[in-house]
């Protein structure tokens, strides 16, 4: 790691680029503390979020430290910086775009599903007005699609008493009904 790193601030904020290029002796700490507000100001505009701002203008800065060799003997230093920071909120985007459209691609548009046809809903009220044990016979055989002896099991009563409970359910069903 770079000694200059602990040095003592020095307040180049008045410096412009031009000055901190002339003395290749500038330390990355007064750089880092002269471009951070400006960076993240930027990628604050770009990206609308200060987290993921906050987080590309230290991958930044990580970035310039790495190279600070060659950064710091460039004409302008904080450019370099502001390029590269704004490469990276390009990638971001994409990122996000990318992202959005996979999530899109992920979800299933499920089939509508027509309701039930008024004369549907009609005999299906008009069961449920019948006494229990018919309207459990005659929803099992009906919606359940089960069969007289499958009735019969599940209810525990004869299979003649589930064909007496649907035969007079029908006929009460078409009296009420007007069938």
């Amino acid at each position: 790691m770079d000694a200059t790193l602990a040095l003592p601030y020095r307040g180049t904020d008045h410096m412009t680029d031009a000055e901190l290029t002339l003395d290749l002796t500038v330390p990355f700490e007064d750089f880092y503390r002269r471009e951070y507000p400006s960076l993240v100001a930027v990628a604050t505009a770009m990206l609308g979020s200060f987290e993921s701002a906050e987080d590309l203008t230290q991958d930044t800065m990580v970035k310039s430290f790495v190279r600070w060799d060659r950064v710091r003997r460039l004409e302008r230093p904080g450019g370099w910086a502001h390029r590269v920071l704004l490469h990276a909120c390009t990638s971001w985007w994409r990122r996000r775009r990318t992202e959005a459209a996979f999530l899109a691609r992920q979800r299933r548009v499920e089939p509508a599903v027509a309701g039930p046809s008024p004369e549907a809903m009609a005999f299906w009220g008009a069961v449920r007005q019948l006494p229990e044990r018919p309207r459990r016979v005659m929803v099992l055989y009906y919606a359940g699609d089960r069969s007289v002896a499958e009735v019969a099991s599940i209810l525990d009563v004869p299979e003649g008493t589930v064909r007496s409970d649907l035969t007079r359910a029908r006929a009460a069903l078409a009296t009420q009904l007007g069938a």
